[in-house]
């Protein structure tokens, strides 16, 4: 169990397991190899490349923009406040492996705000996972989980903001 200010929750640590069940995700919901790219892209838009900085290695470093587990949070966000609980539990798994990826390779090594991400991500695709596999009268609470209220409630109304905009703006069968 994790400690966080002096209350026992689930273990939001990155398990070794994770990282077979964040692979097997990603090939179900975006093919060998994960197209995430097509769906989330990661590079800015009329971003000058490598013109105007010749020497650095690759400069789509310091342009990306990160989409790949936003993008994949966002979807967790929109899956769970739709009920979609394990769907949520497997986006919310995916974003946390794209942080850790993102952070080990990139940037060499984790730092505090993300490990703070992938353990946030962690605890929801947990606590999606229970509310997707206990009965409803043994549901958990957001308590049992660490998660913030007011946090979780401002992330919730704005996934349910953004569904409603792309009702409004996609037409039927479009």
């Amino acid at each position: 169990m994790t400690e966080h200010r002096g209350a026992s929750y689930v273990d939001d640590t990155w398990q070794p397991e994770y990282d077979g069940m964040a692979r097997e995700f990603l090939t179900r919901y975006f093919g060998r190899p994960p197209n995430l790219a097509r769906v989330y892209p990661t590079l800015r838009k009329g971003y000058p490349w490598g013109t105007h900085r010749p020497h650095v290695v690759d400069s789509r470093i310091p342009a990306k923009n990160n989409e790949e587990y936003h993008g994949l949070e966002r979807h967790a966000w929109q899956y769970h406040v739709t009920a979609q609980y394990a769907e949520a539990f497997h986006f919310f798994l995916m974003a946390a492996a794209m942080r850790r990826e993102d952070a080990e390779e990139v940037m060499g090594g984790t730092d505090a705000r993300h490990s703070d991400a992938v353990r946030f991500c962690v605890r929801h695709a947990l606590f999606n996972q229970a509310l997707s596999t206990r009965p409803r009268v043994a549901w958990p609470t957001l308590a049992e989980f660490g998660i913030d209220p007011a946090q979780y409630e401002r992330r919730v109304r704005r996934a349910e903001e953004e569904i409603d905009v792309a009702f409004t703006t996609t037409p039927p069968g479009g």
